[in-house]
């Protein structure tokens, strides 16, 4: 069970499902417990690796999410679209599982409904609030093991970072991988991920710099993050990991595990203005009297609801 440790708020009550709505993949973990270390941090279906080490190209799924869209009755193979795309169909496949877990294609390479809207209002995925939630996709999600702690563990506790550590905090946390296993691996797979802040899809968020050699700095509030793209995430955090809460204690969203404030590597202030705005424009409440320190979702706003209405331009 997860947990969702405010003691103030009503039964979770089923909510409607609509067609145009998808759901956010639950991640079982106990994630909140007090000294928690890293092996209690990777769920049972934790993967070392998502892209096979290679960097992900905006143009590339780009192109990719065009080709799905034009043979939408169709149900395309890797290696179809690889040679529709003359794309290699091992780049291809990298770049199909990171649309995966960013929600834009399901598993049987078909766009989903955020997958549409994203190719409607956003073709060339140069939307930086776009980039910003798909990044905490990726980042927040505990079973992506090597994107979760690039982000979650080790820049949480120093800006700079040898990309060696990683590595060795896996060998030492976990034996779900062997140590040659992870020396092959994990190393490729974090310089494509790393590639893909620097180089590629998410490099205008401005938020990994190469100082030389394998070293990296992590930036930290150096970003203003559009109201629309904290409420999408808030709410992919509320259903990862405490499904139907209506509610989040604020300290969870400011430095929780996988939480936005950590993810988004902002301080209390910031993620606090953020929900202060939110609060001001009637899109979520944000409650600090009489104890409590939460913020309480509206019935009716989802995940991909709020992204609509950013990605449309109804409210920035």
């Amino acid at each position: 069970m997860p947990m969702q440790p405010n003691l103030f708020d009503d039964p979770p009550k089923p909510q409607k499902t609509d067609a145009s709505e998808q759901t956010i993949e639950f991640i079982p973990l106990h994630k909140d417990i007090p000294g928690l270390t890293l092996s209690g941090l990777l769920p049972a279906n934790a993967r070392l690796e998502l892209t096979r080490h290679y960097e992900i190209h905006s143009i590339h799924l780009s192109r990719i999410l065009h080709q799905l869209s034009d043979l939408k009755a169709s149900k395309l193979t890797i290696e179809q679209i690889a040679q529709l795309l003359s794309i290699p169909s091992a780049r291809t496949e990298a770049t199909l599982s990171f649309g995966r877990k960013i929600y834009l294609i399901n598993s049987e390479n078909i766009l989903t409904p955020f997958g549409t809207l994203v190719l409607a209002q956003s073709p060339y995925l140069d939307n930086k609030g776009l980039l910003w939630l798909f990044h905490y996709m990726l980042a927040s999600n505990a079973s992506l093991v090597i994107w979760s702690i690039a982000f979650n563990e080790l820049p949480v506790r120093k800006a700079e970072v040898d990309l060696g550590e990683i590595t060795q905090v896996l060998t030492s946390a976990s034996d779900k991988w062997s140590e040659q296993t992870l020396k092959k691996k994990a190393p490729a797979e974090l310089r494509g991920a790393i590639r893909c802040y620097t180089e590629e899809i998410f490099s205008p968020l401005d938020l990994i710099t190469h100082v030389g050699g394998t070293k990296y700095e992590f930036n930290s509030n150096t970003a203003v993050i559009p109201p629309l793209v904290w409420l999408s995430s808030l709410l992919v955090y509320r259903d990862q990991y405490y499904p139907g809460a209506p509610s989040l204690e604020i300290p969870l969203i400011v430095d929780g595990n996988f939480s936005p404030g950590r993810i988004f590597r902002q301080n209390q202030a910031s993620v606090r203005k953020a929900l202060d705005e939110l609060h001001n424009v009637g899109l979520l409440s944000v409650e600090v009297r009489s104890g409590l320190d939460q913020v309480r979702f509206k019935r009716d706003t989802t995940w991909l609801s709020a992204a609509t209405q950013y990605l449309k331009g109804e409210s920035r």
